[in-house]
């Protein structure tokens, strides 16, 4: 491996949270006063402050939003909080296993609400007096009843049969947004494997780790899957965390799940591939003094191996933190602005290239410095050069399909194509002339479906 993975803008416009810090102060000064239904309203107001007129009813004693694939219905009544979820019902068949299974979650997932059955129907359920709804304990609530429904009723419909009570309400990926995805994908995942088997030729299993692990979390952050596809990938991020085992096993692991991500059709990709509304996320909110903190020990080695001329290291072990800050964090504008720059900059270039462009950024974020210099002021917007290259890549992407199938060509299309995606985030060349570039090369190479 001779240079940093391909990045690609991920396909959400923002990844900043929609949390509106300042009302969850009202929500705990309005209860300390005993004015608990503004307590609870400024606790919806912290979560999104278009929660309550878009899903309350007139009075403001009845609400029903969705998260994923499960509705949480809150009701106001005779002083006291009531929240309800549906969650599942039960099988014809498998049921005892199911039932054991979701009798783990109310002793090992779920602390103050629980799962109850009423009716061959599974549903979450917590009351209080209004009184004891104490934000810092309803917020807790709700998070452990969205996370925990959303993760598993993919699961107990997938091993059980159990069947949804509520069908989401999702917008699938369009044609042109799911063709992409599955080309990056299956991009990213030759670009992985070669670099594996570089790094496993060389006994180097750290370095194959670190490559394995950044692919998932790069297409965590590109695609962002849903369903049974995303607790899948959440489980491959845990695994390759564990440290009981040896190294080349968990590598081998993250082989298999990168091998398994390469060989889903396209159709298989489009079932979890779409657009859903969310209650409580199942990421922290971003701050930079968490991030800062994060990135600490990190910071200090890549640092070190930068400065010692081991650019390999300094790339892999920053590009790895950037993937892994996503992955755990909704991240504010400010900061991802920092971060989308570097990556794209630094994409695909030789590590000494690139270490300077992402250490500067990593360097940037621990001092706080999150506004661009004078000349990054002058460049191109960098989310719309992004939009505009994604854009030109869609328009011959079924030709493009076509065309790795009938002679290979694609794949010299594709490196092409990132070799003038680096000339313009360099400033070497105009949108304009990358533009009429990109068309030229599309018919050379997708006229016919191979090159001429």
């Amino acid at each position: 491996m001779k240079q940093t993975l391909t990045f690609n803008l991920s396909t959400i416009a923002s990844t900043e949270s929609k949390i509106k810090v300042d009302y969850f102060d009202t929500s705990v000064e309005a209860f300390d006063n005993g004015e608990y239904l503004q307590s609870f309203y400024a606790l919806l107001d912290y979560v999104n402050d278009e929660f309550r007129e878009k899903y309350g009813n007139a009075k403001g004693t009845e609400f029903n939003i969705p998260h994923g694939s499960i509705v949480v219905n809150i009701k106001i009544e005779d002083d006291r909080l009531l929240i309800h979820a549906p969650f599942l019902s039960l099988p014809e068949k498998n049921r005892i296993p199911l039932l054991r299974q979701v009798a783990g979650l109310n002793f090992n997932a779920m602390d103050l609400a629980q799962v109850e059955l009423k009716k061959d129907r599974l549903a979450f359920e917590y009351t209080c007096p209004l009184a004891l709804a104490n934000p810092y304990k309803i917020y807790y609530i709700l998070q452990e009843i969205c996370n925990t429904g959303d993760k598993y009723d993919d699961e107990f419909e997938t091993k059980f049969g159990a069947q949804r009570i509520y069908e989401p309400k999702v917008t699938p990926f369009d044609d042109e947004t799911l063709n992409m995805v599955y080309e990056v994908v299956q991009l990213s995942c030759k670009e992985c494997m070669d670099a594996v088997k570089d790094f496993e030729a060389d006994r180097k299993y750290g370095f194959a780790w670190n490559v394995l692990d950044t692919t998932i979390l790069k297409i965590l952050y590109y695609a962002h899957p849903q369903g049974q596809l995303l607790n899948d990938l959440n489980k491959a991020v845990s695994e390759m965390d564990r440290e009981d085992i040896p190294l080349p096993e968990v590598v081998n692991y993250g082989k298999s799940v990168i091998a398994r991500l390469q060989g889903m059709t396209k159709e298989q990709w489009a079932e979890d591939l779409y657009y859903v509304e969310t209650f409580i996320s199942d990421k922290r909110r971003s701050n930079l003094k968490n991030i800062q903190e994060n990135f600490e020990n990190s910071y200090n080695r890549a640092t070190q191996a930068f400065e010692t001329g081991d650019y390999m290291t300094c790339c892999l072990m920053i590009v790895y933190k950037f993937y892994e800050m996503y992955y755990y964090n909704n991240v504010q504008d400010d900061v991802n602005a920092v971060v989308v720059r570097a990556l794209e900059k630094a994409s695909a270039k030789p590590w000494d290239e690139a270490a300077p462009i992402l250490h500067a950024a990593m360097d940037n974020i621990m001092e706080g410095e999150l506004e661009p210099d004078d000349d990054e002021e002058d460049e191109f917007d960098m989310s719309q050069m992004m939009q505009g290259m994604q854009q030109m890549m869609q328009q011959g992407m079924q030709q493009a399909a076509q065309a790795m199938q009938q002679g290979g060509g694609m794949m010299e299309y594709m490196q092409k194509v990132q070799e003038l995606q680096q000339k313009l985030a360099a400033g070497q060349v105009s949108m304009e002339d990358y533009m009429l570039k990109v068309q030229q090369l599309a018919a050379t190479y997708m006229g016919n479906g191979q090159q001429q």
